[in-house]
């Protein structure tokens, strides 16, 4: 009987280390898939703030030509 129970905690040990692996698994998918998403997000705002700049210099432009 004693055999059973032994078993028992080696199974609940192995799927407790299966459980944390997957954990590990997600957490570093998730964190580079994070970390490519913020770089593209960067990218953006920089792109959106050079167009704001063009922006205010048409609309300079056009001022000036009224």
């Amino acid at each position: 009987m004693g055999w059973l129970v032994g078993g028992a905690w080696i199974g609940a040990g192995v799927l407790a280390l299966l459980v944390l692996g997957f954990c590990a698994y997600e957490l570093s998918w998730k964190s580079r898939r994070l970390r490519r998403e913020a770089g593209r997000i960067q990218a953006l705002g920089a792109r959106a703030q050079a167009l704001q700049g063009e922006v205010a210099a048409l609309q300079q432009r056009a001022a000036q030509l009224d």
